[in-house]
């Protein structure tokens, strides 16, 4: 189901917003007399054909983005000279034909931002959570310093009302590390802190050290036989309390579990809340570690590997392993010796050094947090200077990355997406967070779309506009061997750019990493 809600994402996501653009070209061109010849809603041979005056309106059997065609667009060519042709056309009625895909990007996404102001949607409310491990140590947020306590609601910063923890995000990103006064609600009383937002080195950017606040934690899966499952515990049930604790993440549920005593958890389960009690078992920990110690894989000596074991789908070095004790020496053998295995559990199969541990587990995966929300809705006047403010925002920002990626302090590699991890996200958002959010995340796409389709970069809208502006300058058009060189090499450049995206997004998919693991 998760595959397919993906591939319908991104084919809606993708679809929407190359077809918004290619539809700002055309009627750009209507606006400035240039005819287009193919109008395309996706790729390929059309099977529904119109053709509407000058124009073939058509539909592929890959309806997938789109394109448009003008009279007169390739240089290559012959041409009549009249001014409804592309190339043929006064330079500033080119310039008119190819911003207007842009523009209509940047339009579309503020559309849907306004839509959606006005609709309403829900996002991460601004009560906050400091982490413990961000309250003494090393590194102490900058808010915990200042006074400010999990459970508070920021409620205003340097004046500027606070309604979702984006609202703190973009305050914190665009910092100059300045003083900033908070204003916290804290039960039934409002607080006033001051405080100076700490650089984060490695993101090169100021943060308050605050979270959202956290109202439970997903269960993905019970090990059979675990502590969790004889204590009731099931797959999807929300972990809201631990011995009382609310406002839980992962790591503070297994700091509590690693310690070895009964835990009280409070849960829900299909809106019921309910408790239990469990004991955490200590149990033998196998991490081995790649040859290339580029990944670490974790496994459980727990009843589910035991009954591996008596299925006889257990092997280390190919050599069958028929009981437990067997396993646990052999594994022991090869820590010690620093040797490495190859661990054969059923079809998975593990390489690498071995370091044998011992903890105590309760026999939960966990999912993910699951975050306070608040119902956003503005009203005509708010929601419209909203949608302009958040669209600026988030192309600043993502500006802001793409400088950090060219300055080598962001890894390429993990901030770089393609359609395969657009995709991704696209069928992880409307799956698990819904239409709302997923309209959303069309309307920043297509916003980040104008930005990318107006770097200079050769063969897409803003090396033409370029060209174009420069025409008007000389009073001459560049000369069209020059532009087609220039052209064929922007070509094969996001060709080739576009292979390595692609590469980079097949490598960083889960079961790829475990093949070559």
């Amino acid at each position: 189901m998760m595959i397919l809600t993906s591939i319908a994402g991104t084919v809606i996501l993708l679809g929407s917003c190359i077809f918004i653009h290619e539809l700002g070209h055309l009627l750009g061109g209507k606006m400035v007399g240039i005819k287009a010849k193919v109008f395309s809603i996706g790729y390929g041979k059309g099977f529904w054909k119109k053709k509407v005056g000058d124009t073939t309106y058509q539909i592929t059997l890959i309806p997938f983005g789109g394109y448009c065609q003008f009279y007169g667009d390739d240089p290559s060519e012959p041409r009549t000279g009249e001014g409804f042709e592309f190339l043929s056309a006064h330079p500033l009625k080119r310039i008119v034909t190819v911003a207007m895909g842009p523009v209509f990007n940047l339009i579309f996404g503020i559309i849907l931002f306004f839509v959606m102001n006005l609709i309403g949607y829900t996002k991460e409310s601004n009560k906050i959570l400091i982490p413990n491990e961000m309250t003494s140590g090393d590194y102490i947020s900058a808010a915990y310093k200042s006074g400010i306590r999990t459970g508070d609601r920021i409620i205003s910063i340097d004046g500027k009302d606070v309604k979702a923890f984006s609202d703190i995000q973009v305050k914190a990103f665009f910092s100059d590390g300045s003083d900033s006064e908070i204003k916290v609600q804290r039960g039934d009383e409002i607080k006033t802190f001051t405080v100076k937002p700490s650089y984060h080195e490695d993101e090169s950017r100021y943060t308050f050290g605050v979270m959202p606040y956290p109202e439970g934690v997903i269960i993905s899966r019970v090990t059979t036989g675990s502590a969790a499952e004889s204590s009731g515990l099931a797959k999807g049930d929300m972990i809201q309390k631990i011995n009382g604790e609310s406002g839980l993440i992962p790591s503070y549920i297994t700091s509590e579990i690693q310690k070895g005593k009964e835990v009280t958890i409070s849960f829900l389960r299909n809106g019921e809340e309910k408790n239990t009690t469990l004991k955490p078992v200590m149990t033998d920990i196998f991490v081995i570690t790649t040859i290339k110690g580029k990944k670490r894989h974790t496994i459980l000596g727990d009843e589910e590997l035991k009954q591996h074991i008596s299925n006889g789908t257990v092997r280390i070095d190919g050599k069958p392993i028929s009981e437990y004790d067997e396993l646990l020496k052999d594994m022991t053998n090869a820590a010690g010796s620093n040797s490495s295995i190859t661990l054969n559990i059923d079809k998975d199969k593990y390489a690498g050094q071995v370091k044998v541990t011992n903890q105590y587990i309760a026999g939960i995966e966990q999912q993910g947090v699951l975050f306070e929300n608040v119902y956003v809705k503005y009203g005509l006047a708010e929601g419209l200077f909203q949608s302009v403010v958040e669209p600026r925002d988030f192309l600043v920002m993502n500006i802001k990355g793409l400088a950090m990626m060219i300055k080598g302090k962001l890894s390429v590699r993990e901030n770089l997406s393609g359609p395969i991890r657009i995709g991704e996200i696209a069928g992880y958002v409307l799956y698990y967070r819904g239409v709302a959010d997923f309209i959303l995340l069309i309307a920043k796409i297509s916003v980040i779309l104008m930005f990318m389709n107006l770097l200079p970069i050769p063969a897409v809208d803003g090396s033409h506009l370029i060209f174009y502006i420069i025409e008007i300058i000389r009073r001459k058009p560049i000369d069209e061997k020059i532009m087609a060189r220039i052209q064929t090499f922007g070509i094969l450049f996001l060709i080739t750019l576009g292979v390595l995206v692609i590469i980079n997004d097949i490598s960083m998919l889960q079961f790829i990493q475990n093949i070559f693991d």
